[in-house]
């Protein structure tokens, strides 16, 4: 009898650490906080949304639940204080809060969380770096240092390069994690080409199929393949600031370039004056540029347009990031640039400075 209870005991215990490992237990306190309510949050089409909620006494407070599948989450204190993003594992987690400093809030016990946080880390210290080359490369500018600034915009862009490989390299180690699909989601989806974003999301694990950034990723690769370097160029009709429509494919015969950007995009504005030299340059050969602009406002869209001294076709449906073109392209960063030969097919896309100055010395030769 007693065996037989032994080992309904131990039965009973195995099933219980099974029980657990399905199921998330989150144990916080806040010191400074004595009540208030905390509230579980995650994002839903770009908006936080809370899952659950809890009543902070004395200081501490408590999640109960089940994850299909490590994700994101946010906690927010009361109704403004944002005070943690991290990945939510079923485990039994601690958040560890201080008033004064919610920045500085610790959690632990999520696995996923660890390999989060060990990736963030090291990226701050490259980033150092990168904003320190920056700083280097202004003061330059500014001091009229051609030579000093040169030099830091090189090492600036190999630093740029050097964070991109490592991240690539995190990710393919970490392949079987969620964390690696949402690292590739939200910073190299923008960054690679659509060949190789298919290549980094086919090796990650089975078993992370169905989280929300492997789908993601697939959709955009699915996206991403209909403005393939190669295929016809997908037609649009938007209208230009006075409102008269404008369609890509009426432009057949000229090399075209579709440029997204909007007048609040800072790195878009920088690039223009070296678009304005090679348009003039090209031009009457038989170049033309399109910019779809992703503003908001059209007073902000003509003006830049007037400030920039940009005399090409401009069109925009004044939607932001819901821009029908852009969305069409699978655009989620800008600048951003498509290259269209005379029959209206990508030979050409993300080109920009030197790169595009070089595409376009090679299609119209001296």
């Amino acid at each position: 009898m007693r065996n037989v209870i032994a080992i309904l005991v131990l039965a009973l215990a195995v099933f219980s650490c099974q029980t657990a490992k399905d199921e998330y237990s989150i144990k916080g306190s806040i010191a400074g906080v004595e009540t208030g309510k905390i509230y579980l949050q995650k994002l839903v089409d770009g908006q936080p949304q809370s899952v659950d909620t809890a009543d902070v006494v004395d200081g501490k407070f408590s999640f109960k639940g089940k994850m299909e599948m490590p994700d994101i989450r946010f906690l927010r204190l009361n109704e403004q204080d944002y005070f943690a993003q991290f990945f939510l594992d079923n485990a039994s987690i601690t958040v560890k809060a201080n008033k004064d400093s919610l920045r500085n809030t610790k959690i632990t016990g999520s696995p996923s969380q660890d390999v989060f946080q060990a990736y963030v880390a090291e990226m701050e210290k490259l980033n150092k770096d990168v904003m320190a080359l920056q700083e280097k490369y202004q003061n330059a500018m500014t001091t009229g240092n051609t030579n000093e600034a040169d030099k830091a915009k090189i090492d600036y862009q190999a630093m740029i390069d050097n964070n991109k490989v490592y991240t690539k390299n995190f990710v393919k180690e970490h392949s079987n994690s969620v964390v690696a699909a949402y690292i590739t989601l939200v910073q190299l989806a923008s960054q690679v080409e659509g060949a190789e974003l298919d290549s980094i999301t086919s090796k990650f694990a089975p078993e992370i199929s169905t989280s929300e950034y492997v789908v993601k990723l697939k959709e955009m690769i699915a996206e991403q393949k209909k403005t393939a370097v190669g295929v016809e160029a997908p037609d649009f009709t938007m209208n230009d600031p006075e409102g008269k429509p404008v369609q890509l494919s009426s432009l057949r015969g000229k090399v075209v370039m579709i440029d997204f950007w909007a007048s609040w995009c800072a790195p878009c504005r920088q690039e223009n004056p070296n678009v304005v030299k090679l348009y003039q340059q090209y031009h009457d050969k038989g170049f033309e540029i399109i910019g779809v602009s992703l503003d908001r406002a059209k007073e902000e869209w003509v003006q830049a347009i007037k400030d920039d001294q940009l005399s090409w076709i401009h069109v925009s449906d004044l939607q932001y990031w819901q821009n029908v073109a852009a969305r069409l392209y699978g655009v989620n960063s800008i600048p951003q640039t498509y290259l269209l030969d005379k029959e209206g097919k990508i030979i050409a896309k993300g080109l920009r400075s030197e790169q595009l100055a070089t595409k376009l010395s090679e299609l119209f030769p001296q």
